[in-house]
């Protein structure tokens, strides 16, 4: 037995096809806005705001997926993550971004860095932090490194 398509069934699967390719390629334009510097500068300011206020909880799950897997290997490696972003924060850094470079998936952020040093004065450096974008967001590769 044949079976043939009348012209208003093969109409009907080819828009079918078109609204489908429409709309799984919507999804994958998704990404793209994420990859931003917009998005990029935005993800950093909450990264460095979580910091600021002490959520470093919320801090860590802006850090890549290695990077969370090593803070947490172990109960004795997140204190010590911990005891460490706790001695920065006393210093009560503040952070701006000076210049951002986007070079496909990864990102080089250029920091200016303010620190209260014991006498009350503020001193500051220059440091870099690395993004990487996995899994449709913007991820801290490695902060704070100066060059």
């Amino acid at each position: 037995m044949q079976v043939g398509l009348s012209g208003r069934s093969f109409l009907v699967i080819a828009l079918v096809m078109v609204i489908a390719t429409a709309w799984s390629s919507s999804e994958v334009t998704d990404a793209p806005g994420n990859l931003s510097e917009e998005h990029l500068r935005a993800r950093i300011t909450s990264a460095w705001s979580d910091f600021s206020r002490g959520d470093f909880d919320a801090f860590a799950s802006k850090w890549s997926l290695a990077n969370r897997r090593d803070f947490r290997a172990s109960d004795e490696d997140w204190q010590k993550t911990l005891r460490m972003w706790k001695s920065i924060h006393h210093d009560k850094p503040t952070f701006e971004i000076l210049d951002m470079q986007i070079m496909k998936q990864h990102a080089r952020v250029k920091m200016q860095v303010s620190s209260l040093e014991k006498d009350g004065s503020r001193s500051s450096e220059i440091h870099y932090d690395y993004w990487v974008f996995e899994n449709g967001d913007w991820f801290l590769d490695d902060a704070a490194r100066t060059e």
